[in-house]
């Protein structure tokens, strides 16, 4: 049985992330992924270096995953490259900005011997390598940093790589900063936003409109009824961030809302909807 449900989970796939289901206490496994879809965070960043293609092609490998969550900062030569710092200290062997280097030169970088030792070939992917990889098996949010880059620029490259895809209709660009999200939605009209946040602030529905943005991304901790029935009544997505412990993932994979759990460990996700559905195993 619980093949099947494995089954029907990849089967969200190529689904939009929409979903408005009632009554979690007579739900079973199925029902809870349907609820409460896996977005793997910076790939399966606990078993390969984040933000790598090891990362995202475990990641894929994972039927329940149907989602992959990454972060892109734009490179000397104007390309989105996937990695998550604006400098290459904590995750390459070398040193420095990202945007003072091209995007052949990050490619060249070790970017996950830090991880462990076998990931040595590991580099700093493009964003048109990794939608190379993942078009049509899973769905991707797309964080933009702009942490060094002008921002209007880092928001027309990727908007340029997605098109260039065919893909405005599947990948959703979130930021923390609005500016950016308003620069994307100058440069395509179609492409779905998000405003990713870590705090309630009072108006938080209010300026997730004003931004035309239907996809909320928020620390998890802040996901309670109130939220969540104010942003149902706006048509908002919301996916909560990031959510590691598997204690945190039971508490909030049996709420009977509708949102997206984004975890390092889609495993532990897994391990979440068998034991929320044990007649199934």
């Amino acid at each position: 049985m619980w093949h099947g449900i494995k089954s029907f989970v990849k089967g969200l796939r190529n689904l939009p992330f929409r979903f408005h289901i009632k009554g979690v206490g007579t739900m079973n496994g199925k029902s809870l992924a349907n609820l409460h879809p896996c977005v793997a965070h910076r790939g399966f960043s606990g078993k390969a270096p984040e933000n790598t293609m090891a990362a995202f092609h475990l990641a894929i490998s994972q039927a329940h995953v149907g989602w992959i969550e990454l972060d892109v900062h734009l490179s000397r030569d104007e390309v989105p490259v996937v990695i998550h710092d604006s400098t290459l200290k904590r995750t390459t062997n070398s040193e420095g900005r990202v945007i003072d280097h091209t995007a052949e030169e990050l490619g060249k970088l070790d970017a996950g011997s830090w991880f462990h030792s076998s990931f040595s070939s590991e580099g700093v992917p493009t964003l048109d390598e990794v939608l190379n990889a993942t078009t049509g098996k899973c769905l991707l949010n797309v964080e933009l940093k702009g942490d060094d880059s002008d921002h209007d620029l880092l928001a027309k490259r990727a908007v340029e790589v997605i098109r260039s895809h065919r893909l405005e209709d599947k990948i959703i660009v979130t930021s923390f900063r609005t500016d950016i999200l308003r620069a994307v939605r100058r440069y395509s009209p179609s492409l779905r936003l998000g405003l990713i946040i870590d705090e309630r602030p009072e108006h938080l529905v209010q300026t997730l409109i004003s931004l035309d943005a239907t996809y909320l991304s928020i620390g998890f901790r802040h996901i309670d009824e109130t939220l969540l029935e104010q942003t149902s009544e706006a048509s908002i997505d919301v996916m909560a961030w990031t959510v590691n412990s598997i204690g945190d993932l039971r508490r909030l994979a049996t709420r009977s809302e509708p949102f997206q759990l984004c975890t390092n460990y889609p495993d532990r996700w897994l391990s979440v909807m068998k034991e929320e559905n044990p007649s199934h195993e």
